[in-house]
């Protein structure tokens, strides 16, 4: 990961600290804490490629960073669309899909089906 655009400002030993570099310090900080301007986790491509198992109910793996849920998001995208990486495009979308599912009603009677299912 690098620095992203957040600036910060290093000070001298012995710096006084007054109320308007604290301000806006401060101010800075809070600018720039936003998604455009808090750093990636895809420095490179192996990096861009780390994913987590988040684990199932009862055996949890948490993150203890942003970066650990953005692997675990990737994690379940990738086994979502059953890809090489999570971001390999899915052999089909969610419209195809439902265009081809049986269509039931809330009793559990088949309502419609797709002739593409047959």
């Amino acid at each position: 990961m690098g620095a992203g655009l957040y600036s910060h400002t290093t000070r001298a030993a012995g710096s006084t600290l007054t109320a308007n570099i604290y301000n806006t310090d401060h101010q800075n900080h809070i600018d720039n804490h936003n998604s455009t301007q808090i750093d990636d986790y895809s420095a490179s491509v192996a990096e861009m490629q780390t994913m987590t198992d988040p684990g199932d109910v009862g055996s949890e793996s948490q993150a203890t960073s942003l970066a650990g849920e953005l692997e675990r998001i990737r994690f379940v995208l990738d086994a979502i669309i059953g890809g090489a990486q999570w971001y390999t495009d899915p052999a089909s979308d969610i419209a195809t899909i439902d265009a081809n599912a049986l269509k039931v009603d809330n009793t559990g009677l088949i309502v419609a089906m797709s002739m593409a299912i047959l």
